[in-house]
């Protein structure tokens, strides 16, 4: 699972989408962060994550939980 994060990260940095800052610390210290690139999808991750719920709210194993993270709440 670390592999398949590992190599996700390292193509969301090449794209441009995410920034990767690493820090001189010990122990290590890594951040990341979306880039502007990355910032304009999430509305259109925002507008996915509704249209799912429109057909998934009324359905108990579908809780949704990953979108009550972000701004999008149950309407």
């Amino acid at each position: 699972m670390a592999v398949v994060l590992a190599a996700t990260l390292k193509s969301l940095i090449s794209d441009n989408i995410v920034k990767r800052e690493q820090y001189d610390e010990i122990p290590p210290k890594v951040e990341y962060s979306l880039t502007d690139k990355g910032k304009f999808v999430v509305p259109i991750l925002q507008s996915i994550c509704r249209w799912s719920g429109a057909y998934h709210k009324n359905e108990s194993e579908h809780i949704m939980a990953q979108c009550q993270k972000c701004d999008y709440h149950n309407e």
